[in-house]
């Protein structure tokens, strides 16, 4: 690199690179290995990679490597806690972990289930405590809060640490959220849920990059071919249309409102949608509620994800009143996780019920 200024960086590589530069002074280098770190972290689905550069994160205290690394377990939890490298991550690790919120789970259900499976197959029943501390119960079904009692080994060894909480849990789900407010700061993180993709709380939707447009064909005459101007065929932007209860209570189970999600892609399919079209930037997701009830105490903190073909995150996205802007589906962006294709395959939006 020194005699060239260029220089060959993989995911085998890149940790040592990285290490270099730092050593040496080489910031340029340094930087570009933290861009890269994006792009070739969604390389290695056995979580293995990942890891390793979480520890070297650790080891040489290095907070931006770090937070990139638990943003790729968060993101992609659901694939995570069914790799061997689930069994790899520390105490001190996990519990990290836990107090996210943008953790991508089915549901709360299989986070439990994940971490409880962690503690039994590393014999370390002594985390229990610091650890399902972590678990937002309240986030759990009465009837599954119910199960767990029968079924989990660790309920039955340390069952008053879960009565506690439990008990929360049950008169969460038993009462208004008026009427919580009296009784309870709403601030606990207990009461926000994660990014749930379970089909009670999301919808997907397929999108296509290459058939964002189709060209007629040329015309002959007379054995002539005429070249003139291409037209385009603008489809209407894919869209979709689903339901969910109105908050994360089982008092709300059928309370249902319904949403409706478009992704346009230009102004042009957004017209050809029927619907109001006054956005400067494109691409764009909308994420709209139906029959939202002005007075309602309920807001909502909805994600937008975006999806590669082999179903890992490369993207999280705030939805901001009803849209999220969204990156453009060529090329490697500096702060969401490539994908192998260079486009997204589909976008889940996902429903975040709290207490206004």
């Amino acid at each position: 690199y020194f005699y060239t200024k260029k220089i060959d960086i993989n995911l085998s590589s890149v940790k040592c690179i990285h290490n270099l530069a730092s050593d040496y002074g080489v910031t340029a280098i340094r930087d570009y290995c933290d861009k890269l770190f994006y792009k070739l972290l969604p390389q290695d689905q056995s979580f293995k990679h990942q890891l390793e550069l979480y520890n070297y994160a650790e080891a040489v205290k290095d907070p931006l490597l770090k937070e990139i690394c638990l943003e790729y377990f968060a993101w992609n939890c659901e694939t995570f806690i069914r790799s061997p490298s689930w069994y790899q991550v520390t105490g001190d690790q996990l519990n990290v972990l836990l107090l996210r919120s943008d953790i991508v789970i089915w549901n709360e259900l299989t986070l439990f289930k994940a971490v409880e499976t962690w503690i039994l197959s590393k014999k370390k029943t002594e985390l229990t405590h610091e650890l399902m501390d972590k678990i937002r119960f309240h986030m759990i079904s009465p009837e599954d809060l119910s199960k767990i009692q029968l079924q989990s080994k660790l309920y039955e060894e340390h069952d008053s640490f879960f009565l506690k909480r439990f008990l929360k849990a049950f008169e969460f789900h038993s009462v208004s959220v008026e009427q919580l407010n009296k009784e309870r700061h709403f601030s606990d993180l207990s009461l926000e849920p994660r990014i749930y993709i379970s089909s009670e709380w999301s919808a997907a939707l397929d999108i296509d990059p290459s058939n964002n447009m189709r060209t007629s064909s040329s015309m002959f005459y007379n054995g002539y071919q005429y070249v003139h101007q291409v037209s385009f065929t603008q489809p209407s932007s894919p869209s979709i249309s689903f339901q969910t209860a109105r908050f994360t209570s089982a008092y709300y189970s059928s309370d249902l409102v319904s949403w409706s999600a478009y992704y346009h892609t230009n102004a042009q399919s957004c017209k050809r949608s029927n619907v109001p079209c006054p956005y400067t930037i494109y691409p764009i997701a909308t994420l709209n509620l139906n029959n939202q009830n002005k007075e309602s105490p309920v807001q909502y903190h909805n994600k937008v994800l975006l999806l590669c073909d082999n179903n890992y995150i490369s993207y999280v996205h705030d939805v901001k009143e009803t849209n999220a802007i969204l990156p453009s589906f060529k090329g490697q962006g500096l702060f969401y996780f490539g994908c192998e294709s260079g486009y997204f395959s589909s976008l889940r939006f996902v429903i975040r019920p709290m207490y206004n």
